[in-house]
């Protein structure tokens, strides 16, 4: 019988951490999240700013966080990161998923298409020899300084494409991919850092860079609008937009900011392996409502996987 599992990636701003105080808050953590239509199984987190503190106290508060908004037990997971303490971290609910592998933080020398990548048990699902169904869930935040710097960080993620086993990545990949379906590159409205770190300068032009995700997803040919050369990841935000006719655009992931474009950078993205468990009619963005203060610069993404 399938298991239900939902899932969200959301780049929770600095990770709720105050400089001024150096706490954490987590209402904003705690908005976003009641606004997901399930409680999610997994949750792949973004900017866990100073959560490994003191022994991983806000790392902890977060998980209490999210337990005390849907009454359910969630553990803890947190990532690597090479950009300071702002790693990602992994959520999950105790009663689904129990972990089985997970680089931690204590390994000196660790493989780098291993990191921050978890490998879970689904609980419910041992059959009449006592094998448990698996699946691999990714996180990652693509570094924003430049496109060549996110094809590095995208190429350590190509082995998962085909992995047998079915992966869920999500996470800030600070980069939209090919096509004229999602938000379109304004470079004039962009500051020339902006620019310098998500367009690449074309024949005098600046081009918004896709390469990192396409590489990844595959090049979007608008003659035949499908995608090519994909190597086995798929956008779960355009399984949802073919399954609703591919009418209206796909939405941005980011809140207006001076001097930016709002584009869909924050993704879910399923494998081979996971693309049959997707619900993509369930897939929507989880924005504040109107009037409601934004908890981040980022808005979370939401769906539903079905194993």
């Amino acid at each position: 019988m399938p298991i239900l599992l939902p899932a969200v990636t959301y780049n929770y701003e600095a990770g709720g951490y105050d400089r001024t105080t150096r706490r954490h808050h987590f209402t904003g953590l705690q908005n976003t999240l009641q606004r997901a239509p399930k409680p999610p199984a997994l949750i792949l987190f973004c900017e866990a700013k100073q959560y490994q503190a003191s022994g991983n106290i806000g790392l902890y508060q977060a998980a209490e966080a999210i337990t005390d908004v849907f009454g359910i037990p969630y553990g803890a997971l947190l990532g690597r990161g090479d950009r300071g303490p702002i790693p990602p971290a992994i959520f999950y609910d105790t009663s689904r998923l129990i972990p089985r592998s997970f680089i931690d933080r204590s390994d000196p020398d660790p493989f780098t298409d291993q990191v921050n990548i978890c490998r879970f048990a689904v609980l419910d699902s041992r059959d009449e020899v006592g094998r448990r169904r698996e699946l691999i869930a990714a996180v990652d935040h693509f570094p924003g300084e430049s496109p060549d710097a996110r094809v590095t960080a995208a190429s350590r993620l190509h082995r998962w494409a085909k992995d047998p086993t079915p992966v869920i990545l999500g996470g800030d990949l600070n980069e939209q991919p090919s096509g004229d379906h999602y938000p379109r590159w304004e470079p004039d409205r962009c500051t020339p850092l902006v620019r310098r770190r998500k367009a690449r300068q074309i024949a005098g032009q600046w081009v918004h860079s896709t390469d990192a995700l396409d590489s990844l997803v595959g090049y979007w040919n608008p003659h035949r609008t499908v995608r090519e050369d994909g190597i086995g990841f798929h956008l779960i935000s355009e399984l949802a937009w073919q399954t609703n006719g591919r009418t209206a655009s796909i939405e941005a992931t980011v809140v207006d900011k001076p001097g930016e474009v709002r584009l869909t950078i924050d993704h879910l993205l399923a494998n081979d392996a996971m693309r049959p468990h997707v619900a993509a009619e369930t897939f929507r963005t989880l924005p504040a409502a109107a009037g409601e203060d934004e908890a981040s610069d980022h808005i979370a993404v939401y769906v539903e996987l079905s194993l």
